[in-house]
């Protein structure tokens, strides 16, 4: 760390220099970011703040976050490894210090608007915003803008983590020994609260921290193309703001919940529910032969199930089983309780290039995306989340996009006219009309509800599951898993077979992947970049499909790459999939970005769904707008036709 270390009083940042912040925070088994979220984390109480590391590059300070003169840095650009966790922090923080006022860090425009709303209070000796003081003015208003170098390496397809992003981009090695053993202890071996001056090394390890930040910003940052920054800001921004959420619902269900699991557990032979071992036991007093797994979802268990159907066993693993929904529900309702902001809505996090090729992920600790698709336990979480008042929830999402868009990428020019001459036939109507000699007239849904046909269940297996190159064994469960059908192998190889013949292009798409794939083996570094069709018609959009370190496998003809630090399987049919659920994401990227300028924020972003609050009043034609933007033609995919559907509804659901 080629820093000098100052004391507070003595920062003072060099002119135009970007400046590194990080906060160091305790945390233990209950009071946990990665279990909590960053807003419920911070509002623990158990939440403490036992030190800021601030750097320009040339000099670090580590101190207690209220003795750093935050007025030196006020109005400059600062990054953070994690922006919003470390955002939060600094909120919690200030907010002890000048009163609860919610703060949005972003443009100078808003900034700006903010300090001359705070000054003017200031001023007027107008509630809490005067109460603290100096130290207000000491606080400042914030940063001009506040980067994240973890999002700008996620973007770039590096380890999003700081050990992992210094060792990819730097090749610096972090260790994060002196923050795995503070796990909790209240300021990394201080006992009390701040009596004591930090010890030599955990002050080097904050500032550290800070100064691997900054380095990786300078590296990373350029490269994070302008639209990126925003569609993260309007990640971030979306998830800040939160759902409206039926609270009654909620905590009547969670005491219900906990009264269910009391009464079952009070009624099986033994304790705690869910052992395996105990329940084993019982079994085989009873003479059974208990199953092999007790798993959530083990095909084994739920046969085992219910060949004792009707026995005590039987009756034991349903009521383990009932245990076990009713616990993973009251954990989610749990979770969204303590989100609970003071206003009433649930913040929530979703992680911008959370998942591979850059779509969104779950966070925190709550996952919205993965909400049940279905009812348990006599609940649909996802319609506790509804529409605040005055308002309705505008639900639009991308009619079956990842296969348009295997399709455009696989250039069947021929399929994609057939779309767009007709509107009104969804993919699987397409597939079944091209490929599978369906010829009605009337349209394939309505001739499989009127005959009971199973053909458009068939092609919706076949759509979802054979574009990326699956064989028959993986097929079989594809088709029970996708369509609710259940055929055996040898159809299943038939199936596969037929579809590859009658699909020529998407194969040439495979075969074309995998050649190029190998051809990167003949130069370091044997990477693989296949550019995105965005970045194909503008480069500055800086989107590629990156495989890292490109080998053959040890133990036989197959490739292997590095994707975000962990090596996987490589064929042409992976690059298909990954390629075109990338590209999908591009597509709603590109709609929320349009959406958002056209002012509709969404308040959830779900796969490939986009959810708004809208006025009851204007509801009708704003759905009609929004549905209107998402379908507009993309000038970096011409030739691919989008459809969007759209509904209004007062609780959110299918």
């Amino acid at each position: 760390m080629n820093v000098k270390m100052v004391r507070p009083e003595e920062f003072t940042p060099m002119a135009g220099a970007v400046i590194g912040v990080d906060f160091e925070t305790y945390y233990d088994g209950s009071c946990s970011v990665k279990d909590l979220g960053n807003w419920a984390y911070v509002h623990h109480p158990k939440f403490k703040a036992w030190a800021v590391a601030v750097t320009d590059g040339a000099t670090a300070c580590v101190c207690e976050p209220s003795a750093f003169p935050w007025d030196r840095i006020d109005g400059r650009e600062w990054v953070s490894h994690n922006r919003e966790f470390d955002r939060a922090v600094w909120e919690r923080l200030r907010e002890e210090v000048i009163g609860n006022r919610e703060e949005v860090i972003g443009g100078g425009e808003t900034r700006n608007a903010q300090r001359s709303t705070l000054n003017a209070q200031v001023g007027a000796g107008i509630g809490e915003v005067s109460r603290g003081g100096a130290e207000s003015q000491r606080w400042g208003d914030g940063p001009s803008n506040w980067w994240c170098s973890a999002a700008a390496c996620a973007f770039l397809q590096f380890p999003r983590d700081l050990a992992g992003a210094c060792k990819a981009v730097l090749g610096v090695e972090v260790d994060k020994g002196v923050r795995d053993a503070s796990k909790g202890v209240r300021g990394f071996g201080v006992p009390t609260l701040f009596d004591l001056d930090l010890c030599h090394a955990e002050k080097a390890y904050a500032a550290n921290d800070a100064v691997m930040c900054l380095a990786l910003w300078r590296e990373v940052g350029p490269l994070w193309p302008a639209h990126e920054r925003r569609l993260f800001e309007l990640t971030c921004d979306m998830g800040r703001r939160g759902l409206c959420v039926d609270w009654v619902t909620v905590d009547e269900k969670a005491v219900e919940l906990g009264r269910r699991v009391a009464e079952l557990t009070a009624g099986l032979p033994w304790f705690p529910a869910l052992s395996a071992k105990k329940f084993a036991a019982a079994c085989r007093e009873r003479g059974v032969e208990p199953p092999r797994s007790l798993a959530a979802g083990d095909e084994g268990f739920g046969e085992w199930a219910e060949e004792h159907a009707g026995s005590e066993p039987g009756r034991w693993a349903a009521d383990m089983a009932t245990i076990r929904r009713c616990g993973r529900l009251a954990n989610v309702l749990e979770s969204m309780r303590q989100r609970r902001k003071p206003d009433s809505r649930m913040v929530y996090e979703l992680k911008y290039y959370g998942a591979s090729p850059g779509r969104w992920s779950g966070g925190g600790g709550l996952n919205v995306q993965n909400f049940n698709r279905k009812e348990t336990e006599g609940l649909d979480v996802r319609k506790c989340v509804m529409a605040a008042p005055g308002h309705v929830l505008a639900v639009a999402d991308y009619s079956q996009i990842e296969a348009r868009v295997l399709l455009y990428l696989a250039g069947d020019t021929d399929a994609l006219k057939l779309l767009a001459d007709h509107p009104e036939w969804d993919m699987y109507e397409l597939h079944a009309r091209a490929t599978m000699g369906y010829r009605e007239t009337e349209s394939l849904k309505d001739f499989c509800e009127r005959t009971g046909s199973g053909l458009r269940q068939l092609a919706k297996a076949r759509v979802l599951g054979l574009g990326f190159r699956c064989g028959a064994e993986t097929f079989v469960r594809v088709a029970r898993v996708m369509a609710g059908l259940r055929i055996g192998y040898e159809e299943a190889r038939r199936i596969v077979n037929e579809y590859r013949a009658q699909n020529p292009k998407i194969v040439h798409l495979w075969n074309a992947l995998q050649a190029a794939a190998e051809m990167c083996l003949k130069d370091e570094p044997y990477e693989y970049r296949l550019p995105f069709p965005c970045t194909q018609y503008d480069p500055r959009c800086g989107r590629y499909l990156i495989y890292r370190d490109v080998a053959w496998h040890p133990l036989g003809k197959s490739l292997t790459a590095v994707v975000g630090g962990e090596r996987v399987p490589l064929h042409g049919g992976i690059i298909a999939e990954n390629w075109t659920q990338g590209t999908a994401r591009d597509v709603l990227a590109s709609a929320w970005l349009r959406c958002a300028a056209a002012g509709f924020r969404p308040v959830l972003s779900v796969h490939d769904e986009l959810v708004f609050e809208v006025r009851e009043e204007t509801a009708h034609e704003d759905l009609r707008r929004i549905t209107g933007i998402m379908e507009r033609q993309l000038a970096w995919a011409p030739g691919l036709p989008l459809k969007a559907d759209g509904k209004l509804m007062s609780r959110y659901g299918k």
